[in-house]
């Protein structure tokens, strides 16, 4: 084996670049137009000159640009990857072996776990090292100083946030277990940053710190952040209920499945209100996963809905060690599996959306530090931020009153990594022990052995008595045996959307709940039959039936006339959403349009008491499809004297003049975060947007921006299926870039690519 593998099949991104288009192109056409005039040299050479000519004129117009590409050319080139041969890592016990193949993955055999941990800090650090650098810089809140102005506002919110000092604290507090774990993983990856710096990191003329456990740690929390960070929820709630009378504020934030509108409800209803005071399908950080039985063996499959982008938030890890092989998908920057197996055991997460938040009246004994971030290019920024003991001081009032934020994630607990230890356990009652005796992140952990499965919650959750108002603080937080939990289900189904799937009788954990379509389209698919496979779990995982506008759909069909085009379009809507349906993108654009017609006017009173309120609830279609359902006017918009004309209305301007096929609607691609910097190198540095299927109500998650971040089908004994929306690795000029995409976006099958070198290589401990 070379090496370095060649490179010359990857370069071909490059032509992608601005000028060596535009050069390429007037070269191309100067050359056929000059063959073309062979018989009249002058001619011919007039335009070879005038092709010489407009290319140079180009160039010296964008010599600014220019010189910039050529900065990130001379970055790529010289980090290119190549196949390391044996390296010396610090602190192993033993040699690793670690074998890249068609995939991507690096795939590594070690005499323990530590080691196993060193090794794929070492394979993490060199695919994703600009990656890990990014997600402890954005948390510390120190983005600017190699980015730029640009990242001074993301500063000043994790600054105020208060991310660095949390992580320091429970850095502090971690058990030698997982403190043990990290720095093995820390060693790893500071092998792979003194042996190559992340193209990124070149460009931008910085070489990343050292690695160390507190980055991982602080890693976690900027994870938990974007789970369960529900400050937006928690004062529209408390100023929907400042601003309406209790029986409204219940119904608008109706958590009934079948709420009724109160009496005098319209009453309450302005003449007019902004559309944007419907949040509508925000992008929740979410995940779909479920437990069905298999051939033998139960069958688990998680698809994790994150933000999309380059490098793919998530990374795939396949660890062996005597006894265990750990396979599955990790978050960039820790060595934890989030779901997978560990040949005795699969489990698989999904966010629990916690109510993990509460804002408490700020006290009189507040502090105020100054922090100074520094921006590269510029002046430095100071900011102030204040706390009232660890707790942030919102810079915003609430309801004019000064507030702070309590939150579960300032707790040393809340990033314990204890999680982590399922990676030894042998099985469910072991796991279970393991989840019991864990805080960390919230969330819904779905867990099976060979014979038996478990739904559980984790995490640090509040203590809340079922019955208390979602306003009220908490008190204290859970032990692990009081968390909600199913197990063992007569049926052998579990299932998980981010929906209320466990019961809580004794204590509320949830906090806008998802209202349930994805999950009860999982069980309906699961319970069709009795026995699954791996093919039929990837298919529903794919599944882009989307259940919750059938409502919308009956609606328009009953108010519009027999004979209209739109009432034939939407009546012979097929139920999904798939590229091709003209229905689909014509009732999306309906909800929409009825939601801000119908609940803005009943919100508007919202914005005497908080300017920028905004409703973000993901339980409206239940108060908007009560309204409807009611068909009185004078619960509707200002001068409704017919509710088949309101909705018949909402219908033609939601179509517009002509429908386009959802595919033309949801188009969903990949970008990299230097697109915000140079956004000319995106088509270099990501991937082109294409029609996709599904939305955010459907299994099959997929809108610009947000998606499946990674789709799994595991057994206890063997992972069986894996896609990512892009490849292994973060370097555009890796053939494990984007070589993954297409599977995930159901592209049609591309020749297959033969000569793929792969790489193998050895870790050693220094001196041997």
């Amino acid at each position: 084996m070379t090496a370095c593998p060649a490179h010359r099949p990857r370069l071909r991104r490059l032509w992608l670049l601005p000028t060596a288009r535009v050069a390429g192109a007037g070269g191309a056409a100067g050359l056929v137009l000059a063959a073309g005039l062979l018989a009249v040299p002058w001619a011919s050479a007039g335009v070879l000159v005038a092709a010489v000519a407009g290319v140079a004129g180009y160039a010296y117009r964008n010599r600014a640009r220019l010189a910039v590409e050529r900065r990130l050319l001379r970055a790529l080139r010289e980090s290119a990857p190549c196949c390391p041969g044996d390296v010396e890592l610090p602190g192993l016990e033993g040699p690793v072996r670690a074998e890249s193949t068609g995939d991507g993955v690096t795939r590594i055999t070690a005499e323990s776990e530590h080691d196993a941990v060193r090794a794929l800090g070492y394979a993490m650090g060199r695919d994703r090292g600009f990656q890990l650098d990014l997600i402890r810089r954005s948390g510390a809140g120190r983005l600017a100083e190699v980015w730029g102005r640009a990242a001074v506002p993301a500063d000043t919110e994790y600054r105020r946030l208060g991310l660095a000092g949390a992580a320091r604290t429970a850095t502090e507090r971690l058990d030698r277990p997982e403190r043990e774990l990290l720095e093995a993983f820390a060693e790893g990856v500071n092998a792979a940053y003194a042996a190559q710096t992340p193209f990124e990191c070149r460009f931008l003329s910085y070489r990343p710190r050292p690695w160390r456990v507190e980055d991982s740690v602080l890693t976690s929390l900027v994870l938990f952040h974007s789970l369960s960070f529900n400050e937006q929820a928690k004062r529209a709630e408390a100023v929907v209920r400042r601003a309406l009378p209790g029986p409204v504020a219940d119904f608008l934030l109706a958590g009934a499945e079948d709420p009724e509108p109160p009496e005098g409800l319209a009453r309450h209803r302005a003449d007019a209100g902004e559309a944007d005071l419907v949040a509508l399908d925000r992008a929740v950080a979410g995940s779909n996963c479920w437990i069905a039985p298999g051939d033998g063996q139960p069958l688990l499959a998680c698809d994790l809905h994150l933000a999309l982008g380059l490098p793919n938030v998530l990374y795939e890890v396949d660890l062996a060690w005597p006894g265990t092989r750990l396979r599955g998908l990790a978050s960039p920057g820790l060595p934890v599996v989030l779901t997978g197996t560990n040949g005795r055991i699969a489990w698989g997460v999904t966010n629990l959306t916690a109510d993990v938040l509460d804002l408490v009246p700020a006290g009189q004994d507040l502090r105020t530090r100054t922090e100074r971030i520094r921006v590269r290019g510029g002046k430095p920024v100071d900011v102030d931020v204040t706390t009232d003991g660890t707790m942030p001081v919102s810079e915003t009032p609430l309801c004019g009153e000064k507030v702070a934020v309590r939150w579960t994630g300032h707790d040393p607990r809340a990033a314990d990594l204890r999680f982590g230890r399922l990676a030894r356990a042998g099985d469910l009652d072991e796991a279970v022990a393991v989840l019991d005796g864990a805080h960390g992140v919230a969330l819904n952990v779905l867990v099976t052995d060979r014979h038996r499965g478990a739904h559980l919650a984790t995490g640090l959750l509040p203590r809340r008595p079922a019955g208390t108002p979602r306003t009220d603080p908490a008190e204290g937080h859970l032990t692990g045996p009081e968390r909600p939990r199913i197990t063992d289900p007569a049926d052998g189904i579990l299932v998980s959307a981010n929906d209320a799937g466990l019961p809580e009788d004794t204590f509320r954990i949830g906090l806008d709940l998802d209202p349930g379509h994805r999950a009860r389209r999982i069980r309906e698919v699961l319970g069709a039959a009795p026995r699954h496979d791996a093919a039929g779990m990837r298919a529903l995982q794919h599944d882009v039936a989307a259940g919750l506008y059938a409502a919308y759909r009956d609606l328009a069909v009953a108010a519009l006339p027999p004979g209209d085009p739109l009432r034939a379009l939407l009546a012979g809507w097929d139920g999904t959403a798939s590229t091709g349906s003209r229905a689909f993108g014509v009732l999306v654009r309906l909800r929409e349009t009825l939601a801000g017609r119908v609940l803005a006017p009943y919100l508007a009173v919202c914005r005497e008491h908080d300017p920028a309120f905004r409703f973000p609830f993901r339980t409206l279609d239940r108060p908007l499809l009560a309204i409807l359902r009611a068909r009185d006017p004078a619960l509707l918009p200002a001068g409704t004297r017919d509710v088949d004309g309101f909705v018949a209305a909402c219908v033609r301007a939601a179509a517009g003049e002509r429908p386009k096929p959802w595919g033309r609607l949801n188009r969903v691609g990949l970008g990299h975060p230097f697109a915000s910097l140079v956004p000319w190198a995106n088509p270099v540095l990501g991937i082109r947007p294409r029609p996709q299927a599904g939305m955010l109500h459907t299994v099959r998650t997929a809108v610009p921006g947000f998606g499946a971040a990674g789709r799994v089908v595991v057994s206890p004994d063997a992972l069986l299926s894996v896609e990512l929306p892009a490849g292994q690795s973060g370097h555009p000029l890796s053939p494990h870039y984007a070589d993954r995409h297409g599977r995930w976006a159901d592209l049609p099958p591309s020749p297959s690519r033969t000569g793929r070198p792969g790489c193998g290589y050895a870790l050693r401990p220094p001196g041997t």
